[in-house]
């Protein structure tokens, strides 16, 4: 008689134990349910369902840095190289300590794919300040025309050799 009436028992909470499962997947289910309706109702933006809904889409940067001699179309000054040494020469302001001030400064930098100028290093100057001057004034330098590569706008590095050979009348 203890045997059958713990077979019963165990039979009911088997069967029970069943029960409670079937119930959370049916909550669950309506849930989802409930969740699609709402997904499904006009006020509900359609970029956000498709960020949900699907694989997030990434948009990878092309972010190197391109040689200028390994490109379609090299980066320039808007109106000529010509052009930016008159830019240059009408900005730049020599040093006061030195009269005479001779030599070249080199730099480069990175002209952008929207034409700014950015991480300009001097590799060589004259001197007297005359590297961070042109760092100045590329800094407020117009943009530039960016180069391109495949028909894409591109990151490229250019060289630029600054020279300097100006000769100061003391103002009195």
């Amino acid at each position: 008689m203890k045997k059958a009436l713990i077979l019963i028992l165990t039979s009911i909470c088997f069967v029970q134990c069943n029960s409670s499962t079937d119930t959370k997947d049916s909550k669950n289910k309506k849930t989802e349910q409930n969740i699609t309706k709402e997904n499904n109702s006009e006020e509900f933006l359609p970029e956000v369902n498709s960020t949900v809904n699907k694989d997030t889409v990434k948009i990878k940067e092309d972010t190197k840095v391109y040689d200028i001699d390994s490109i379609d179309v090299k980066p320039d000054f808007d109106k000529g190289i010509a052009k930016l040494h008159k830019f240059i020469r009408n900005n730049y302001k020599y040093p006061d300590e030195e009269l005479k001030v001779k030599g070249i400064v080199d730099v480069n930098f990175v002209v952008e794919k929207d034409g700014t100028l950015t991480d300009i290093t001097v590799t060589k100057d004259a001197d007297y300040g005359t590297g961070k001057e042109a760092i100045r004034i590329l800094k407020k330098c117009p943009k530039w025309l960016p180069g391109t590569q495949n028909n894409k706008l591109v990151r490229v590095r250019y060289y630029l050799t600054i020279p300097i050979d100006v000769y100061h009348e003391q103002t009195p």
